[in-house]
């Protein structure tokens, strides 16, 4: 069972040096952001992973589970459970695009529930804001949107 970020205790202990790593520390904070997140979205059959893929299909119609897979830093097997699940909440459909590959679609349900994801997602923006401080978030922001152009830039040069 998930442990509220409440409950959570920080690794700050000076005999864990790894809790002072940079890998750490964006685990570590993903983990935190993660339980309110899932908090924000707990009475939805949303997570914020789905939210985000909700977001990739809207945004991009008729993209497919591979192409989402060479944009992110996630399996094709993880983002086809995840689209299964969808599909199976009738937010997403499959349908056969012009080339090979079986397009992903958003469906009025789909659309309606990212909508109210989408406006979750945003309390929950303002939440972190809220405990970080504005120029904190905004900082963090910026770094982090930074950081993900850097790495995306190395891991895919052509993206």
């Amino acid at each position: 069972m998930p442990r509220s970020p409440e409950q959570a205790q920080p690794a700050d202990d000076p005999e864990q040096p790894w809790a002072h790593r940079l890998g750490h520390l964006l685990w570590e904070t993903s983990a935190r952001v993660s339980l309110l997140g899932e908090a924000v979205l707990a009475d939805t059959p949303l997570t914020l992973p789905s939210l985000g893929l909700l977001d990739i299909i809207g945004a991009l119609p008729g993209i497919t589970v591979a192409e989402i897979s060479r944009r992110l830093p996630t399996t094709q097997q993880s983002i086809s459970q995840t689209v299964a699940r969808l599909e199976k909440l009738g937010y997403v459909e499959r349908r056969l695009g012009p080339r090979r590959g079986v397009g992903l679609h958003i469906t009025p349900a789909g659309h309606q529930a990212h909508d109210e994801g989408t406006a979750r997602e945003k309390a929950l923006d303002q939440r972190l804001e809220d405990l970080l401080g504005a120029e904190r978030h905004r900082d963090l922001s910026a770094l982090l949107e930074q950081a993900r152009k850097l790495l995306t830039d190395e891991q895919h040069p052509t993206l």
